[in-house]
């Protein structure tokens, strides 16, 4: 598993790094209440087995509003991919919105790293059978995909590493 965080391009990179530790604390108020009901979860999970972040430059603020409203229609607590945004404060940047952050599996972040080959990705969509599943031939992995997962990969590929 990993965290994904997408900030504002206007930040420097430390601050994108600060505004990703923003999006944890928010992620870890808005899941306690899922852990408790429903077991551990995915965003425990990651906490305590993995911990690994990837800070992505999402451009403008624009961005980040429609990545908020793409992942906001998977659903919360019920869904197996916890998110969560931050905005700053009224006062600090006029309540700007600034990251946004994914816990995501390995079946999404693998399936992106090949489809940024444009050849590999029109081979993986063919492989994939009409309930959703690919079969990776490398791994001998089935994974299952709805409409929402393939959107995610696509849209994964469309940013470069915050710096």
């Amino acid at each position: 598993m990993r965290a994904y965080f997408f900030g504002n391009m206007y930040l420097s990179s430390i601050q994108q790094g600060i505004q990703a530790g923003h999006v944890i604390a928010e992620m870890s108020l808005k899941y306690a209440a899922c852990a408790s009901t429903n077991g551990p979860g995915p965003f425990n999970e990651w906490a305590e087995k993995h911990k690994t972040m990837v800070l992505l430059n999402a451009g403008y603020g624009e961005e980040i509003h429609d990545l908020v409203r793409f992942f906001d229609r998977q659903g919360h607590c019920h869904h197996q991919y916890p998110w969560a945004s931050f905005n700053e404060g009224q006062d600090a940047l006029d309540g700007a919105l600034t990251c946004v952050g994914i816990i995501l599996p390995e079946k999404i972040y693998d399936l992106a790293k090949l489809a940024r080959d444009p050849d590999e990705f029109k081979i993986i969509e063919h492989s994939v059978t009409s309930s959703g599943e690919y079969v990776d031939p490398n791994f001998d992995v089935k994974w299952e995909y709805n409409k929402w997962e393939w959107d995610l990969v696509k849209r994964l590929n469309q940013y470069g590493l915050a710096r």
